[in-house]
């Protein structure tokens, strides 16, 4: 009792350790990550001159977004806000504008924007422009430094999306494990448990993340939660549509559960037969299965796969993922928390303790009077007395329930994990492209990690799934004649002295594989193979805490932006660019000029220009300052939209030598 006392400490000691850690992952990417939608031209453009004041600012994306009044805000230098709000789609889904007040003066103009990209999340932004004059130098940096949103709701939010994540996870693994594994496991009041706890967890989770996305994608605190507003908004929008769609097929699946669940509970576990319960009907699992492909499939579309190109084909791949997944998971949950933790009852108990002494018995009876046969019960007293419990073999009627579900569970778990390998094979290639983005970026990196862990998961479940082939064959891990070296003596003595219970005995590990009375467990080595899923599912919330955390991350694919690097000639010099990171928004030059001889070469004068001809963008001056000799560095260089830029460098070396040189690159 002490031991099973201090075994459940170190357990509840882990579970509280991993579901910190999974807080701390959960609660360090907190903060509103960009998604899918780029801005992909604006009017009037970032760090371009206007000669009279617009009418109207209006932004271009390359999905469709969503926006409300204040998605636009415009400010001159002093802080004043010119914009007349109202901000509304444009003559596109993907457009957005808003009026300006009329006759503004000249001078610099800051443009900021939040929007709502088609995957659900927020994005936004910033740039300068300027009326009659070019903006003034920084006012490029101040317009990007919008701010982030509410740490709290994106911590919250998350929090939110990790408890509809695991009660997913729970819910469809252990209805399919019991449904279809384990009938009799739906009389227990472990597995009935988790059941509800799973339910409740998705209804909650989502129930929150319904009221949440609002005030998270206007970047609001929790305060707003009291405002209809965000609300409102999220109901119009897709996201709304589908989460409410998933919790109407929880509440349909609610009266299916309770009656699938509704036979009286048994407690007296290990004196029951596998079979007391009978499977559900075929028409209860077809509907059961219907509702858990729809929660699915609401829970892929509101992220990544629900946009972007071939949406429909990345939907489909995450929703088998997302099965494949909460099979796996939720199966691991009932074995470590209901099929591999049953009570035995007093009845069982006592014919297990009958039993334990099958095989000091077996040597007692077949040894009365021998020296060597003494020795061998002495030698097997001593054996048990040392083990303990854990050498005690299971009841029969468990040891039965053992080999009709492991079999079984563990063939299961390879197609699932067959079926998540494939599909997240095809989710990562999607939303990653290349393998230096995997590496280079922080969704790509957090893969990594989300990958680390799941081997993990495979590796000891390969070791879970040789215990069960190692223990599921005909010779039985209790001792026989072929399985201990005493015993084998003295199957070997019994043989030859003719005794034919002896034979009898000595024949028994030839038994065929259906015969599943000679197929014996121990205490201990059941004991081992929960803790090895205990361990599995305790790896698996890391793995869920990751996967909310990605959901929030911008794709690889649309994020990675590998520096640029060239070297070209400007006449006799030698001219190196560095540009660094190549997308949007503020961006970091580095220009290096070396004479014929490849001495850095002292400058008179230098200039940096940067022009996007596909948008008619351009030439915007880049602030550049000397880093060293014959070294040029700009630190908040404007680039407002992606394409291929142009950059002209030119370099004058006295009164009268000038060069120019010209380099294009991309901008994502």
């Amino acid at each position: 009792m002490a031991a099973a006392g201090r075994r459940r400490r170190r357990a509840g000691t882990l579970l509280a350790l991993t579901l910190a850690a999974a807080l701390a992952v959960v609660g360090g990417a907190a903060s509103p990550a960009w998604a899918h939608a780029i801005l992909e031209r604006a009017t009037p453009a970032g760090g371009t001159a206007v000669a009279t004041a617009p009418a109207n600012v209006t932004l271009g994306f390359s999905e469709a977004v969503r926006s409300d009044a204040n998605a636009i805000r415009v400010i001159d230098t002093h802080g004043t806000r010119v914009d007349t709000g109202g901000a509304h789609s444009g003559a596109h889904a993907s457009e957005v504008t808003v009026a300006l007040k009329p006759g503004l003066p000249k001078g610099t103009y800051l443009v900021s924007w939040r929007v709502v990209s088609a995957d659900s999340h927020p994005i936004a932004g910033g740039y300068a422009f300027g009326i009659g004059e070019p903006p003034a130098a920084g006012a490029a940096a101040a317009a990007s430094a919008t701010p982030k949103g509410s740490a709290l709701t994106g911590f919250t939010f998350g929090l939110a999306r990790l408890v509809a994540f695991a009660g997913t996870a729970l819910l469809l693994g252990a209805v399919f494990f019991l449904a279809t594994l384990w009938p009799g496991g739906l009389r227990r009041r472990a597995p009935r448990l988790l059941i509800a706890g799973g339910w409740v967890a998705v209804f909650v989770g989502s129930v929150a993340c319904l009221l949440l996305q609002g005030i998270y994608a206007s970047g609001l605190g929790l305060s707003a939660l009291a405002r209809w507003d965000p609300l409102g908004a999220t109901l119009g929008d897709r996201y709304g549509r589908l989460t409410l769609i998933r919790l109407l097929a929880l509440l349909l699946a609610l009266p299916l559960l309770r009656g699938l669940v509704s036979s009286p509970a048994d407690d007296a576990t290990d004196s029951s037969p596998p079979a007391a319960a009978g499977r559900p009907s075929r028409w209860v699992m077809a509907e059961l299965g219907g509702l858990a492909v729809a929660v699915a499939a609401t829970t892929a579309l509101v992220g990544h796969a629900g946009a972007g190109s071939w949406s429909w084909l990345a939907a489909s791949s995450l929703t088998v993922h997302l099965l494949a997944m909460s099979i796996w998971l939720g199966g691991l949950a009932v074995l470590a928390a209901g099929f591999l933790d049953r009570r035995a009852s007093p009845a069982a108990t006592a014919r297990g303790q009958g039993e334990s002494a099958g095989w000091a018995s077996a040597v007692e009876r077949g040894s009365a009077g021998g020296t060597d046969e003494e020795a061998d019960l002495a030698a097997a007293r001593a054996y048990l007395d040392e083990q303990g419990a854990e050498a005690v073999p299971v009841p029969a009627a468990r040891a039965s329930e053992l080999a009709a579900v492991l079999p079984r569970w563990s063939r299961t778990a390879m197609a699932a994990v067959a079926a998540i390998v494939v599909s997240g094979t095809y989710q990562t290639w999607r939303e990653v492209g290349t393998l230096p983005a995997l590496f280079d970026t922080d969704y790509g990196r957090l893969l990594l990690y989300k990958l680390w862990f799941v081997l993990a998961m495979l590796g000891i479940g390969y070791v879970s799934q040789r215990w069960v082939r190692r223990h599921y064959r005909p010779v039985a891990l209790a001792m026989t004649a072929e399985t201990d070296p005493v015993g084998r003596g003295v199957a070997h003595r019994r043989a030859a002295g003719g005794d034919p219970d002896g034979a009898k005995g000595a024949d028994a590990p030839d038994a065929p594989d259906g015969d599943d009375s000679g197929r014996e467990v121990t205490v201990g080595a059941l004991a081992a193979l929960r803790r090895g899923v205990i361990a599995e599912a305790v790896i698996a919330i890391a793995v869920l805490a990751v996967t909310a955390v990605l959901i929030n991350r911008v794709p690889a694919r649309s994020s990675y932006a590998p520096p640029f690097h060239t070297t070209t000639v400007a006449g006799p010099l030698t001219v190196d660019v560095r540009v660094s990171p190549t997308r949007i928004g503020l961006e970091s030059v580095e220009i290096t000029v070396r004479d014929p001889q490849g001495q850095p070469q002292r400058l008179v004068e230098a200039s940096v220009t940067l022009s996007l001809p596909a948008a008619q963008v351009g030439p915007l001056d880049v602030p550049v300052v000397a880093g060293g000799t014959g070294v040029l560095v700009a630190q908040d260089a404007q680039v407002p939209l992606p394409g291929d830029w142009r950059m002209t460098v030119t370099l004058r070396i006295n009164d009268f030598d000038q060069y120019s040189t010209t380099v294009t690159y991309r901008v994502r």
